[in-house]
Order: structure tokens, then C-alpha cells, then sequence
């Protein structure tokens, strides 16, 4: 289990989030989700030690090692092929280069980019290199995914695609995931639970949503459940109470300023 408690993190100033409690069972799909600049992709570079929390404790429950990341840039290498992009990380873990090269086919080959390992990043569509970038992230058979908006960038057919893909990959495998998106729809479609976090700074989880969709799930059937409608209407409300909430402290500061 992923277990965050009391997450305390800045940049030098006044706190981003604070007393963030977030709890991720072993397989869960969990999503964040909240208003723009919460520290939503904080929590997940500090889950990474890509910041050092100020005070609070992070527990992965799997070795770091263990741990895939998947931006919302590719982050490939623009000067390696696919097929080393995609092998890199498994050769960095100490495998055999022309192991792990014949894994990244493999790979490639399931994401449906069979043949294409040859050709470098800006040889590739955007939908494929994303594509790259999740065999990147699967090839070390990761027991724990963060992902921080990875299919903003892409157009709606193309994000359909790539996202039915990991879907299938996450259930089948039984990986633990916390996604950050802007995106409620998506966040239900996907997820097991989404927390949604207040306005920073000194964010942290206000509330939590229990998804109640079986699994496993087609990404156009599942928004066409009844149970689907109400809670994405239950998180509107919530994320419009934080932002309504966010507004009227900032108003109340400037009055007290401009009275002072």
C-alpha cells in the first residue's frame, strides 16, 4: 500500500500542500483531482523523492525500483531509437542490452508499434510515441504507476486508443496507479477512488469518491452508466465548492488589505 501522512512541501515560501493524508491500497486505480496549481503533481514527484517533503512520511509499500512514472511530455530521448527508449530503463536495472532490446520489441509490438523501434522520436505521430512512452513505463513490469496528465496532449481519438491500452494493461496486471488529470470524466472512467484536493496553498484532500463501476471497464459503455452521471455531478459540486471557497478567502484577504 501506498501510505502518505501529514505531506508537508514547498519551494521555499508558504506551503503548497499541508497535512495531506492519502492512502492507496494494492492494485487501486486512484485518481487527484482539484483546481489548477493545488499541488496536484507535487504529491506525485514527492511520492518519486523528486522533492523532499518538509515534514510528513511517505510509505511506497514496493521498492523503488518498482515505481513507473509517466509524464505529461514523453520524456523519450530524442537521439535514442524506440526500441532503445523502451529498453533503456531495463538496461539501467542491469539486464543484458540485447535482452532488453528484445523485450522492447516485444513491447512495441503490443502497443501495435511493431516494426517502428527503429525510428526516433520526431519520426513518430503523437499518439505513437506516447505509446512508446507506456511501453517505456511497462517494460519494467512496474507494481506501481504515477501519472501526471500523460494524455492531455493528445487528440480525442488518439487518447481514446492509448488509454484503452493502459486500461487493459492495469487490470489485467493488477498494477497500483495514481493518475493526476483535470479531467473528472476521465478520472472516473479509470479509477477505483478520486480524491479531490483544495486550492493551495496549503492543500490537502478534502474528500474522497468511491467509484462503484465494475471492472472490467469499456471506456464508451462505462459513461453511459446511470452511476456514472451521479458521481461526476457529485464531483462537479465538490470541485465548485472548492474553487467558490478559494474565491471568497481571496476576496476576504484583499478587503482586509485594502481596510489595512
Amino acid at each position: 500500500m501506498l501510505r502518505i501522512d501529514d505531506l508537508r512541501l514547498g519551494y521555499g515560501q508558504e506551503p503548497v500542500l499541508s497535512e495531506l493524508d492519502l492512502h492507496v491500497a494494492d492494485g487501486q486505480f486512484t485518481s487527484l483531482v482539484g483546481p489548477s496549481g493545488c499541488g496536484k503533481s507535487s504529491v506525485l514527484r514527492a511520492i518519486v523523492g523528486l522533492h523532499e517533503p518538509d515534514a510528513g512520511t511517505i510509505e511506497l509499500g514496493v521498492d523503488a525500483s518498482e515505481v513507473g512514472f509517466l509524464f505529461q511530455d514523453d520524456a523519450l530521448l530524442p537521439w535514442r531509437t524506440a526500441r532503445h527508449n523502451v529498453a533503456l530503463p531495463l538496461i539501467i536495472r542491469g539486464e543484458d542490452k540485447k535482452a532488453a532490446h528484445d523485450e522492447a520489441d516485444l513491447w512495441l509490438e503490443r502497443m501495435g508499434l511493431a516494426g517502428l523501434g527503429g525510428r526516433f522520436p520526431q519520426q513518430l505521430s503523437g499518439g505513437q510515441r506516447k505509446r512508446v512512452a507506456l511501453a517505456q513505463s511497462f517494460a519494467p513490469r512496474p507494481k506501481m504507476l504515477l501519472m501526471d496528465e500523460p494524455f492531455a496532449s493528445l487528440d480525442a481519438i488518439v487518447r481514446r486508443r492509448v488509454t484503452e491500452d493502459l486500461l487493459s494493461w492495469v487490470e489485467r496486471n493488477d498494477i497500483t496507479v495514481v493518475l493526476v488529470t483535470h479531467d473528472l470524466e476521465e478520472a472516473i472512467t479509470l479509477s477505483d477512488r478520486v480524491h479531490l484536493m483544495s486550492a493551495g496553498p496549503h492543500a490537502n484532500i478534502v474528500d474522497g469518491y468511491d467509484v462503484p463501476l465494475p471492472r472490467p471497464r469499456d471506456l464508451v459503455t462505462t459513461r453511459t452508466d446511470p452511476a456514472f452521471g451521479l458521481l461526476l455531478e457529485r464531483l462537479w459540486g465538490g470541485l465548485a465548492e472548492v474553487v467558490d471557497g478559494a474565491g471568497a478567502h481571496t476576496d476576504d484577504q484583499q478587503d482586509t488589505e485594502v481596510a489595512a
